[in-house]
């Protein structure tokens, strides 16, 4: 019995808290033992009150009445919560029930050792043994769940009982004491084998409904699954019958669920299916997909405009199973997607490839005098509008702007965008081709000009346009597009806003900048340029306070090229990053030898904004040569500000932050010269040489100077004329106030080899003396 007793003990551990939480509960059910036996126990304590004549036993009743009511207390507050003991709990309502329980089995194992050794009343020692004896045995059979609370309190009742029937002076009550004290050990084995019946019980039915559950779940777990399918299923068994069908496939059909029967025919099926006129495509489709019994998937479009893919399997055991997918989205799709491999998905005009194709067809059916023109245009200044309001307010201006286009447009007329802000126009011309192709041009370039309301947005861009005339400039889409891209390069360098008809020369200035382009590389590759140094004279101090970096290039048959000519075409072509480059080391290598006072000038072109590596690049060679970064002065032009973008302003920043000078070039020219003061805080100002030959000969040019050097001393920006030749135009500069020049009158551009040689003629006294003579 010992070994069964560990084991259950040990069992008990292993107890799942599902199986606790029921044999806790089993421990006030059914209440009505639970308060029968409470209440057997305050009779009899009332009866030994009665009876016994003794204090101490009658202290002991009432004890074992107290308990007993708190018993049928906490049995009512349990009953009352209307569920049982959950986790948190269960531990806590068993401690009590257990301490309770323990507390009147001893009570009423004490009245009887009290009252057989204390109490001559035979009567009253049969009634307390039999109640108690009964109570022991009941509580055993009662509580098996629990088998520490039902053992502890049938050692609690039976205990003192046979020990008080043991240790009294009657041979039967001594015998009868023994007798006791061993059916509380065979109590004890019955205990132990309930407890293990009544649990195997309870793993029994909870494995049962765990199994249930998990077949259940996999019936609701396929039913899900089926129902959820983002196909419709149906099958029918070997001789035609519906097994199985989903919602899905109800719904694809748009029919009533309650229309579906098990074992309904195929032809019953298909009936249903056909009861809406147009759909009779999908019956014969299903029809023929079971019949055949092949895979391959069949597309049907039913009456409401869906469309349908009918696909179907048959199994082994003969059943058949066919699949509906509505393929409704993925066909428009199919259809969208030809559709934008045709057309310009922000504006809906034709996209280059529709364009070509059009062109093409339209070029080749060209009979006789007929003719046509090809207009590309171009917005001007569209990045600015990118880069200050945002591409979403570009796309809509470019929407704008095509609808404007297809407004100015006849009807004999093609209209595509290429990408970008680039359109393309393909026009029929009948009587004075060209006077019919720039009229157009004129109408286009009248209604782009015009402001246009984006949002809150008044915006004003301008357009660009270049004509070609076929068969007149070419009869192939290529060439076409080719000499009227060099009339849109010639109208754009000639102020924009304006129309080119291509001309012969056009390609002969494309071809001369093609060969001057290769002749820029091959220069740079074979080291053809060199650098001239012209002196800036500070006025104040006197002296030399910088020199300007002047590109040169000697060309082996050319000869002496023009930065005029060769650097628009490096701008235009890219090489500038890798000359602009070259010419900043180069200076610098040469500026390092200088006095420490004098400062070297680079020219930074708007191109150059499109390295954006060049401030490291920048920093590197700095910190190569050992040079000051304070020396060395960065020359902007206003044009290269035009478009004022985020990135072109960060990179200014990023040279201020490393110590650098800014200089903005050539001022007055440009379109918002003391706005772009205001936009960036530059070192130094250049007047354009233009203001400074027209010195004495136009009142305005004076005025310009003095307000441009006002501005200057009140912004804490150095002053520089440009052009300065004569002693005339060095006393007025003075006396407005210019901080330095720069002109023939002091030097002209020279070799690194003539600076150590100026520096020295240009000095405080000679300085002086020019400003007093």
């Amino acid at each position: 019995m010992l070994k069964r007793l560990f084991a259950m003990l040990a069992a008990e551990r292993r107890l799942a808290p599902e199986i606790r939480q029921q044999l806790v509960d089993g421990l006030f059910h059914p209440f009505a033992s639970l308060v029968s036996g409470a209440l057997v126990g305050i009779w009899v304590a009332a009866t030994v009150t009665i009876l016994a004549e003794d204090p101490l036993l009658e202290f002991v009743a009432d004890l074992t009445v107290v308990v007993a009511a708190l018993r049928i207390v906490v049995g009512l507050r349990y009953i009352g919560r209307g569920r049982p003991a959950d986790q948190s709990d269960m531990r806590f309502w068993e401690r009590l029930y257990a301490l309770g329980g323990g507390a009147f089995a001893f009570l009423l194992g004490l009245l009887c050792l009290l009252a057989v050794n204390r109490v001559a009343d035979p009567t009253l020692h049969l009634m307390l043994t039999t109640t108690t004896g009964g109570y022991a045995a009941s509580i055993a059979g009662r509580n098996a769940g629990r088998p520490l609370v039902a053992l502890t309190q049938l050692a609690l009742a039976a205990g003192p009982m046979c020990l008080g029937l043991i240790i009294s002076s009657s041979t039967f009550y001594q015998v009868m004491g023994v007798a006791l004290f061993l059916f509380m050990f065979g109590m004890t084995d019955i205990t132990i084998s309930l407890r293990n019946t009544i649990v195997t019980a309870l793993e029994t039915k909870r494995r049962n409904a765990e199994l249930a559950a998990s077949y259940k779940d996999q019936a609701d777990l396929f039913d899900a699954a089926l129902n959820n399918m983002s196909h419709g299923l149906v099958m029918f068994d070997d001789k035609g019958a519906l097994l199985v069908w989903n919602h899905k496939l109800v719904e694809i059909l748009g029919r009533h669920e309650d229309g579906f029967v098990a074992g309904m025919s195929l032809a019953d099926f298909l009936q249903l299916v056909d009861k809406s006129d147009g759909d009779c495509l999908l019956t014969s489709a299903i029809r023929n997909c079971v019949s055949s019994g092949s895979a391959a998937q069949r597309f049907v479009k039913l009456a409401d405009g869906r469309t349908v893919a009918v696909s179907c399997q048959t199994m082994d055991n003969g059943n058949t199973v066919v699949v509906f997918e509505d393929v409704t989205e993925q066909a428009k799709a199919h259809q969208r997607i030809e559709q934008l491999a045709w057309t310009d998905e922000l504006t809906g005009l034709m996209n280059r490839a529709s364009f070509r194709e059009v062109l093409g067809k339209t070029l080749a059916v060209l009979r006789g005098d007929q003719q046509l023109a090809l207009h590309l245009l171009d917005l001007d200044h569209f990045k600015s509008v990118n880069d200050t309001l945002g591409h979403p307010v570009g796309d809509l201006l470019l929407i704008a702007a095509s609808e404007r286009i297809q407004t100015s447009c006849g009807p004999d007329t093609h209209i595509a965008r290429l990408g970008g802000d680039e359109f393309v126009v393909v026009q029929r011309l009948d009587g004075d081709h060209e006077v019919a192709a720039l009229d157009l041009a004129n109408r286009l370039i009248a209604a782009i000009d015009q402001p246009f309301q984006i949002g809150t947005h008044i915006i004003n861009v301008g357009a660009s346009i270049g004509v070609a005339l076929a068969p007149r400039h070419g009869d192939s889409s290529d060439i076409l597009l080719k000499r009227a891209d060099m009339a849109l390069y010639e109208a754009k360098a000639r102020g924009r806003n304006a129309v080119r008809l291509f001309q012969d020369e056009m390609d002969e200035l494309a071809q001369q900048r093609r060969l001057l382009e290769l002749d820029i590389r091959a220069a740079l590759a074979a080291q053809q340029f060199t650098l001239a140094f012209q002196p800036i004279v500070d006025l104040k101090r006197g002296g030399v306070a910088a020199f300007e970096t002047l590109l040169r290039w000697r060309h082996p048959t050319r000869g002496a090229v023009s930065p005029a000519e060769f650097v628009p075409v490096a701008e235009e072509t890219g090489l500038i990053v890798e000359l602009g480059r070259w010419v900043l080391q180069e200076a610098i290598a040469v500026a390092v030898t200088w006095p420490e006072e004098v400062s070297v000038a680079v020219n930074f072109s708007a191109a150059q904004f499109v390295d954006r590596q060049f401030p490291d690049f920048l920093a590197g060679v700095l910190r190569g040569h050992g040079f000051a970064p304070e020396r060395l002065e960065l020359e902007i032009t206003e044009t290269a500000l035009l478009d004022r973008s985020q990135a072109t302003l960060d990179m200014l920043a990023r040279f201020r932050s490393m110590g650098v000078r800014i200089s903005l070039d050539d001022f007055g020219t440009g379109y918002s010269s003391l706005s772009q003061l205001r936009t960036f805080p530059f070192n130094k100002i250049k007047i354009d040489g233009s203001f400074v030959r027209d010195l004495g000969k136009s009142p305005s040019a004076i005025a310009v100077v003095r307000a441009v050097t006002s501005i200057g001393g009140v912004l804490g920006i150095t002053v520089v004329a440009e052009g300065v030749e004569t002693e005339e135009q060095l006393q007025v500069l003075s006396a407005a106030g210019c901080d330095q020049i720069q002109g023939y009158l002091f030097g002209r551009p020279m070799a690194a080899d003539g600076v150590p040689g100026l520096l020295d003629s240009v000095s405080p006294q000679s300085v002086k003396k020019s400003l007093a003579a």
